[in-house]
């Protein structure tokens, strides 16, 4: 059940990165029109020279994702990159080095995502602290970087450690709080308190400011307990 739990809260994440990161690269863009209408001269040239590096860079990271995101029809199910797939992750972690925030982080992100998927927890897991830890990161990522080294380790990880990340995440007004409330209730559960984690899935389900996935998430686990409870 877990595993389905994130499969769909990646699918949400995923979709939220991506507005995220959409709204931030319009400002980042508009603020570049603004610097090349308003300079002149050799600064105008050195803000063309950025703006097609950056354009390069750009254009290797969706080469990159591509790569590392279509499998081939054939290949297999238990977890292990590709071909394709493994080309892809080098040339995500070659951008480490050309990259400028955000599309660094966001690189960043997509290759701890395909090392979780692979097996390689560990290094997903650095991965995703050290952006949650970066400065350069923007808040809403950084928060979701937090999340997901939480998530990964929700079954394994040391209860007190992800409580207090958890506890940073859960707030009022930060972006992901239903899912930190999601985990936290999870947590609960793996550590035998159960009434936490029931008063943790009713808050959800009536909380309508919530998605749909984790509101039916919580609806669904809220069953499961009440049918373990009456067997």
């Amino acid at each position: 059940m877990a595993d389905d739990i994130f499969t769909e809260v990646d699918e949400e994440i995923r979709a939220e990165r991506i507005r995220a990161l959409a709204r931030r690269y319009l400002a980042v863009a508009g603020a570049v029109v603004a610097v090349v209408c308003i300079g002149a001269g050799g600064w105008q040239y050195s803000v063309s020279r950025a703006h097609k590096a950056d354009a390069a860079v750009s254009a290797a990271y969706f080469t990159a994702m591509q790569d590392a995101t279509r499998a081939p029809d054939n290949a297999g199910t238990d977890g292990t990159l590709t071909a394709r797939q493994k080309t892809g992750l080098q040339e995500l972690a070659a951008l480490d080095g050309r990259a400028r925030p955000p599309l660094r982080i966001l690189a960043r992100m997509e290759r701890a995502a395909l090392l979780a998927g692979s097996g390689s927890l560990p290094a997903a897991l650095a991965l995703w602290d050290g952006v949650a830890q970066e400065h350069a990161t923007d808040p809403v990522i950084a928060s979701l970087a937090s999340l997901l080294w939480v998530q990964h380790q929700i079954d394994s990880g040391d209860p007190a450690t992800l409580r207090s990340r958890l506890a940073v995440l859960d707030g009022v007004g930060q972006p992901w709080r239903a899912q930190a409330i999601e985990a936290e209730a999870m947590l609960d559960l793996r550590t035998g308190k159960d009434a936490d984690a029931r008063a943790r899935l009713e808050r959800l389900t009536m909380d309508m400011s919530v998605t749909d996935g984790v509101r039916n998430r919580a609806e669904a686990m809220l069953q499961t307990m009440g049918a373990d409870a009456g067997g």
